[in-house]
């Protein structure tokens, strides 16, 4: 296998683990095992109050919380992942959720663009459906 070979089957592997996180609700283990330790997360907005861009597997963490005590998932999916080149993919999120402190429920979509580098996603951004 050439090393183009390796890196497309490597990206494969690690969206579909991502992927199935997803599905199962494992996204803190996925944090664990497939991010880089200095990985960034940027939000097209800011929604939590600490800002759109959260740097290093800890604060994405932080920020997967906030969102777990400030939101009510009534129902989610998740579709993908679409591949691009040896280094990237996209996951599309749909969700229908209540927030906690207004009440209001809402359903959002949003695409998830992931960056991988030496075999750990370094860098995920996401586009909201407005």
């Amino acid at each position: 296998m050439t090393n183009a070979s390796n890196a497309k089957q490597q990206l494969r592997e690690i969206a579909d683990q991502l992927v199935a996180h997803c599905k199962a609700n494992t996204e803190a283990e996925a944090l664990t095992t497939l991010y880089a330790p200095d990985a960034v997360s940027v939000e097209a907005t800011d929604m939590s109050g600490a800002g759109a861009e959260s740097a290093g597997v800890e604060a994405i963490r932080a920020k997967h919380e906030w969102w777990s005590g400030a939101m009510e998932v009534h129902d989610a999916t998740v579709e993908g992942p679409f591949h691009h080149g040896d280094d990237r993919f996209g996951v599309i999120f749909s969700v229908d959720a209540t927030t906690r402190e207004s009440g209001k429920r809402s359903q959002m979509r949003e695409l998830g663009i992931y960056t991988v580098s030496n075999g750990k996603i370094t860098r995920e951004e996401f586009f909201y459906d407005c």
